[in-house]
C-alpha cells in the first residue's frame, strides 16, 4: 500500500511539474502577432488650417493641411496663398446675377507621408455666376528632406518612363474608363504642361487631367496612374 502511495505522489508531482513548465516556462504567443507597419516616414502630426473669409462680394471656406515640415508647409500654404489672391482679385458679380457673390471652396485629397516625398492634392472649386461651379485640382509634392518640390522629370523617372510613353498610355488607359468618343485628344499631347498635375503616393504616380483637359465637364476630371519602380 505504502508503495501505491508513493507512486501517486511521484505521478502528482511530475504532472505539478509539467504544468507550471507549461504555464509558466513557455512564453505566450499573441493571438496577433502580426507587426505594425506605416506607409509615413515621418513622425510630424498633420495640422489642418482653415480659411474663411465673407465679405459682400465673395465668400471663402478652405482647408489645408500643415505637417511640421518647414519646406512641406511653406509649399502648401505659398500653392493655397496664390489660388486665393487670384479668386480675391476677380471682380463682384453684377446686380442681376444668379450668383450673389462668388464663392470659393477649398479641399484637400490624397495625402501621403513618405520617406522620399509628401504630396498633397488641392482641390478649388470656384462658383462665379456660370453655368456650374469650376472645379481644379493641384497637386504638392515636396521631398521632406531637401525641400525640393518634384518636376514632371522626377515623376518621369520614378515609373521608368518617357513623357512619350506616358502620354501614349494615359491616352489608352482613360479611353478604357470613358470611351474613346468622349476624349479631347490635344490634351494627351506628350507635352510638359500637359502633365504638370502628378501625385506620389508608395506604389505609384498618379497624372492627373482637370476637366475639360481631356473630356468634356461631365466626365469629371480624369487620372492615369503608373506603378513606381523606385
Amino acid at each position: 500500500m505504502n508503495r501505491v502511495i508513493q507512486y501517486l505522489i511521484a505521478l502528482l508531482i511530475i504532472v505539478g511539474a509539467a504544468y507550471v513548465l507549461l504555464t509558466y516556462g513557455i512564453p505566450k504567443q499573441s493571438a496577433d502577432n502580426t507587426i505594425a507597419t506605416t506607409t509615413t516616414a515621418t513622425t510630424t502630426q498633420m495640422n489642418v488650417t482653415h480659411v474663411q473669409e465673407d465679405t459682400a462680394s465673395y465668400s471663402i471656406d478652405a482647408t489645408y493641411p500643415q505637417f511640421g515640415i518647414p519646406s512641406v508647409d511653406t509649399e502648401i500654404k505659398k500653392t493655397v496663398d496664390a489660388g486665393l489672391a487670384e479668386f480675391r482679385s476677380y471682380p463682384p458679380n453684377p446686380p442681376d446675377s444668379s450668383t450673389p457673390k462668388n464663392s470659393y471652396i477649398g479641399k484637400y485629397d490624397n495625402v501621403y507621408q513618405g520617406s522620399d516625398v509628401v504630396s498633397v492634392s488641392l482641390i478649388a472649386s470656384e462658383d462665379t455666376g456660370g453655368a456650374h461651379p469650376n472645379t481644379s485640382i493641384t497637386v504638392v509634392n515636396v521631398d521632406p528632406h531637401t525641400g525640393h518640390v518634384l518636376t514632371l522629370d522626377d515623376a518621369l523617372s520614378l515609373i521608368g518612363k518617357t513623357l512619350q510613353r506616358v502620354a501614349s498610355s494615359s491616352e489608352s488607359q482613360i479611353k478604357a474608363g470613358i470611351g474613346a468618343d468622349s476624349i479631347f485628344e490635344d490634351g494627351f499631347a506628350a507635352k510638359a504642361e500637359n502633365y504638370r498635375v502628378f501625385r506620389v503616393n508608395k506604389d505609384s504616380v498618379t497624372f492627373v487631367f482637370n476637366d475639360y483637359q481631356v473630356a468634356p465637364y461631365s466626365a469629371g476630371p480624369q487620372e492615369a496612374v503608373f506603378a513606381r519602380i523606385k
